[in-house]
């Protein structure tokens, strides 16, 4: 009867691939007949001929190449469908990563009838290739899905999938090995069941011959990685007493956003201490395996617990805590339940920018100022821009209400887009370089010039 998050560590690491740093970015996102979107919508994050504020492009190299944003930032009123956005590439890649997830099947029901499927394509960079990656989908399972190698120029099939009553079509492009790999891949195509992606069962069955496959599935994996508002990273602590660096930089910004926290530590308690059900302690203690460690959080608190087993099978459990210091320079554990909200929200965004600044990663956050002071949210914009680095690419993508972002001193126009409903009651989007902007656009938006802010009925209207 109790619900708790059980989890294994796990700890980023810095990637290369082939010997260069690995660029990892989206390009655009098209949505269709999910959630809140109706007709075809599509979000680009490609940049614009602007050279304000450079360094947030990762600009093309050669001919074929395609210039990328290094952020983007999406504004809606509430129920507007800017994290309807968000949402829908966590769809995306819980198809490429397994199938469909059917409980989040969501078709746009503000129509008569609507027997369409949905759909979703994510184009993306992976090291110096660009790729285009999509299905269509009912809650039954896949109708279509498909992979293609993309440029400035043209597209380059690697996989198309059709899902008849018959069975899977495929049509593929060019396939490296010989007869035997030809008779693996066809095995795998055509067992692929309906409600599972063919992406997933070529990793899981070890296909060969079409190695961009293994590209692809590890940055949906490994490199996107999507933050809602009740996402927490609760292995702070684990991963900053395994990374030198990684508890440096924690410190450092701890100090940097003024938290009065100066660590995350975790402390070792007995199973008398611990602060979940007995029943549920002595069967994680029973269950335990030499060299296996797990963390589990509680739903109901910030409570995060280390259940660590040695190669000789003894448990030991540790607390995550927030070090504080007095006056006098003495540290006080605090239980991460007494931190505010705000400052739980930051140490998930202390990881992320640890991250960006170390690793080749995506981001993508829903609501990045939830419980923030909008000087921190800002701040955390500003952090993020002063550390880009041309060695390697980056990408932060979230949706926010903070119009104090709205300054073309920190940000560019074609990294804004505003999301409203129309009369039917769909999601639209618009970018805010449409509007070629010179004045202050914080308090354009305010004033309504782009929409995407929320009206109200005059209170002499109200019935009651």
């Amino acid at each position: 009867n109790y619900a708790f998050k059980v989890w294994f560590y796990t700890l980023i690491s810095c990637r290369k691939v082939n010997g260069y740093a690995s660029e990892y970015v989206i390009l655009r996102v098209t949505i269709e007949n999910l959630y809140s979107f109706m007709e075809e919508t599509e979000i680009s994050f490609v940049a614009g001929k602007s050279t304000l504020h450079s360094e947030q492009v990762s600009r093309a190299e050669k001919r074929d190449d395609i210039s990328v944003l290094k952020a983007g930032i999406i504004y809606g009123a509430n129920a507007s469908g800017k994290s309807n956005i968000i949402k829908s590439v966590s769809m995306i890649q819980k198809i490429a990563l397994s199938g469909i997830p059917k409980k989040y099947v969501e078709p746009f029901k503000l129509t008569a009838t609507n027997n369409r499927p949905s759909k979703v394509e994510l184009e993306f960079k992976v090291g110096k290739k660009f790729f285009a990656y999509g299905a269509e989908f009912t809650i039954r399972g896949i109708v279509e899905e498909w992979l293609y190698e993309i440029t400035s120029r043209a597209d380059r099939e690697i996989f198309t999938r059709k899902v008849t009553a018959e069975g899977n079509e495929f049509t593929f492009g060019t396939v490296n090995g010989d007869t035997e790999t030809l008779q693996l891949l066809k095995f795998i195509s055509q067992s692929t069941p309906i409600t599972d992606s063919f992406l997933s069962e070529y990793i899981k069955r070890n296909g060969k011959g079409l190695p961009l496959i293994n590209d692809v599935y590890g940055w949906m994996k490994e490199s996107l990685k999507i933050i809602f508002p009740d996402s927490r990273y609760e292995g702070i602590s684990i991963r900053a007493e395994k990374d030198k660096d990684f508890a440096v930089a924690t410190k450092s910004l701890l100090e940097y956003f003024n938290t009065g926290i100066v660590d995350i530590r975790r402390i070792k308690v007995s199973k008398e201490d611990v602060d979940l059900p007995k029943e549920l302690i002595s069967e994680l203690l029973s269950e335990a395996e030499p060299n296996k460690n797990f963390v589990i959080a509680s739903p109901t608190d910030s409570t995060i617990y280390f259940f660590e087993t040695d190669s000789d099978g003894i448990t030991v459990i540790y607390k995550q805590n927030a070090i504080h210091r007095t006056e006098n320079n003495d540290e006080i554990p605090f239980e991460m339940s007494e931190e505010s909200d705000g400052s739980i929200r930051l140490l998930d965004f202390i990881s992320m920018l640890i991250d960006l600044r170390l690793n080749e990663s995506v981001y993508l956050v829903d609501e990045i100022d939830r419980s923030m002071h909008p000087m921190l949210s800002k701040k955390l914009l500003e952090y993020y821009f002063k550390h880009l680095s041309n060695e390697r690419d980056t990408q932060l993508i979230f949706s926010t209400h903070e119009s104090n972002l709205l300054d073309l001193d920190l940000i560019r126009a074609d990294e804004v887009w505003f999301v409203e409903k129309g009369h039917e009651g769909a999601s639209h989007l618009t970018s805010l370089a449409e509007y070629k902007p010179r004045e202050d656009i914080r308090k354009g938006y305010l004033q309504g010039r782009y929409g995407a802010i929320p009206f109200f009925a005059p209170v002499s209207s109200l019935k009651w």
